[in-house]
């Protein structure tokens, strides 16, 4: 089974948490930034809310996935705010015709005085464990 791990991360914490699921898969965890090459039979994606809203390079990295071969896709965030990213990368992968799998992983993220200190080291653990269940 074949497991890659992208994320999309101003501040930090989303890497962080993309970092401890590429650690419990051993693949190596890429920035949006970098396209999709490969098929993958899970495809983790992780990205954060910004002003309420989803990223534009988290849109345009989504849509990029057109015509890909991706079993489904596992959907991981940080935010200061809530789960609003998951509803969001959901209805657009799904748009394009994509499974999302039912199981999230969402984990607060620190900004500014809110959440001051997460992910911790129980969140990276958690996220680790997390993939696991994913793993063949």
């Amino acid at each position: 089974m074949s497991n890659v791990v992208y994320y999309q991360s101003r501040g930090g914490n989303t890497k962080k948490v993309a970092e401890a699921i590429a650690k419990a898969l051993e693949v190596e965890a890429k920035p949006i930034t970098e396209p999709m090459v490969e098929e993958a039979d899970i495809l983790f994606l992780g990205s954060a809310v910004y002003a309420a809203q989803l990223d534009n390079e988290t849109k345009s990295f989504i849509d990029s996935l057109a015509g890909k071969k991706i079993g489904k896709v596992v959907l991981f965030g940080t935010s200061a705010g809530g789960r609003k990213p998951f509803g969001m990368m959901r209805k657009r992968l799904e748009k394009l015709g994509f499974t999302v799998d039912e199981k999230e992983l969402f984990i607060p993220g620190a900004w500014f005085v809110m959440n001051k200190g997460r992910p911790n080291e129980k969140d990276l653990a958690d996220a680790e464990e997390f993939a696991k269940q994913f793993k063949a």
